[in-house]
């Protein structure tokens, strides 16, 4: 009969007792990202020093947090950052509300750097590229973080309007009749659906299973809900974001996301192209889960030319603590 090394072993047993293997520590936290309260927005998980999991690990981690975005920080300094962003399904290339999670984590435990009179501006790594974040303490404390993306482009729908409206619950006479269903393709593939008015949104019965094939069925990530009729007056749009092929049904903030939506409203005519200088679109998104959130998208335009765009806000830790594997 062969034997076992005690090297070799998972375990060792000294005078009868039984020794099991050290874990690994790592600091985790839970953020609600675009809100400035807890049980808002959305949920973002971090965990530190992650350099170490394995791909598999961190699906699995993912998955036990069940938030939309679990953030696997693997570097981490002054001005440059390395992460892996994963829902409980999928490795995300990029993620909007789990940068801003992330970055304000960061900023609180003074990794990076973060005045009320300075704007820091950070380099962030992922394994599908990278992308410049601002950030900046507000006034009244709260660390803002703006994430710097590129324009995202736009072409025509796949889907027949009849069978997407069955899959949102509403009639065809719910979509706006002045702007078009499109399709945007950047981190995300979105589908942009522009919805008559704030009364269509609230009371859409999204069939997830059926949304979940339509998906599939066109290789598309989330379905965009765009209406300019909003529950306040200082929002620029009513959002909803559904995403069960990657698997969170309803986003209650959505950050790349809205990318699209602004470069959306500018592309039709929403957002006046002919005044330069900065534009600010404020969406509000997550009411109809009772997780309200606001996310603040800048357009900035030059000669009528698009030359940079932000998405941002702030987030609220509601949870912090330690992961032992």
């Amino acid at each position: 009969m062969a034997s076992t090394s005690v090297e070799n072993s998972r375990t060792q047993s000294i005078l009868g007792q039984t020794i099991l293997p050290e874990q690994s520590k790592h600091r985790i936290a839970l953020f609600d990202a675009f809100t400035d309260k807890t049980l808002g927005g959305s949920v973002a998980a971090m965990v530190d020093d992650a350099s170490e999991l394995e791909t598999d690990q961190m699906q699995r981690i993912a998955k036990e947090f069940g938030a939309p975005a679990t953030c696997f920080i693997t570097v981490a300094s002054a001005d440059a950052v390395t992460v892996r962003f994963f829902s409980t399904m999928t490795e995300y290339p990029m993620c909007g509300h789990g940068t801003i999670g992330l970055m304000t984590w960061l900023a609180d435990r003074d990794i990076i750097p973060c005045t009320e009179n300075q704007t820091s501006t950070i380099s962030l790594s992922t394994p599908a590229g990278s992308a410049d974040v601002e950030v900046r303490r507000r006034v009244n404390g709260r660390v803002e973080v703006m994430l710097t993306l590129a324009e995202a482009p736009f072409e025509k729908s796949p889907v027949d309007a009849l069978t997407l409206a069955s899959c949102l619950g509403i009639d065809v006479g719910g979509f706006a009749d002045a702007l078009p269903i499109e399709l945007s393709r950047s981190d995300f593939i979105h589908l942009m659906v522009p919805i008559r008015d704030l009364a269509t949104m609230q009371a859409m019965a999204p069939d997830f299973g059926a949304i979940t094939s339509l998906c599939h069925a066109h290789g598309i990530g989330t379905i965009s809900l765009i209406s300019v009729e909003t529950v306040h007056p200082e929002s620029t749009i009513h959002c909803r974001e559904f995403a069960p092929a990657l698997g969170t049904p309803e986003a209650p903030a959505s950050g790349t996301t809205n990318r699209a939506n602004a470069c959306f409203l500018l592309r039709h005519g929403l957002i006046n192209a002919t005044v330069d200088g900065m534009h600010v679109i404020i969406a509000e998104q997550g009411y109809e889960m009772g997780r309200p959130s606001e996310v603040r998208s800048e357009l900035t335009l030059k000669n009528g030319i698009l030359t940079k765009v932000r998405v941002g806000g702030i987030a609220t830790k509601s949870i912090e603590g330690h992961l032992y594997l």
